[in-house]
């Protein structure tokens, strides 16, 4: 029992990070935070949205369910939303593109959501 918790938090760890995504129309950022919580925001055309919540992985599927989410298009919010993990990269289909978010390590860590600035 103890070694089961232990991969799924070693999993988790290898896997949080923070990872940004510029294509053409599109910015976006996911935070996916070694607790399994999430902070995700997108910038596409004209549409903006927010969202937060916990994340699990399984195999090579991140999945997404938010407790929060603001400005969504059509779906208002994440339920088991797929991310899938192709190499070093996040890949999230969103309204009519597949967006690749790549771990972004020279960007600072954003500050911790609970803090006040």
């Amino acid at each position: 029992m103890m070694l089961a918790v232990w991969l799924i938090l070693a999993d988790l760890a290898s896997q949080s990070g923070f990872y940004t995504a510029s294509q053409m129309e599109v910015a976006a950022a996911i935070d996916l935070e070694a607790d399994g919580k999430f902070a995700y925001s997108l910038d596409y055309g004209a549409v903006s949205e927010v969202a937060e919540g916990n994340w699990t992985s399984e195999g090579s599927t991140i999945y997404l369910t938010s407790t929060r989410m603001q400005g969504a298009y059509r779906q208002a919010s994440f339920v088991r939303e797929p991310l899938a993990v192709d190499g070093a990269a996040l890949l999230l289909r969103r309204y009519d593109i597949v967006i690749r978010f790549n771990r972004d390590d020279g960007l600072p860590t954003p500050p911790d959501r609970k803090t006040k600035l």
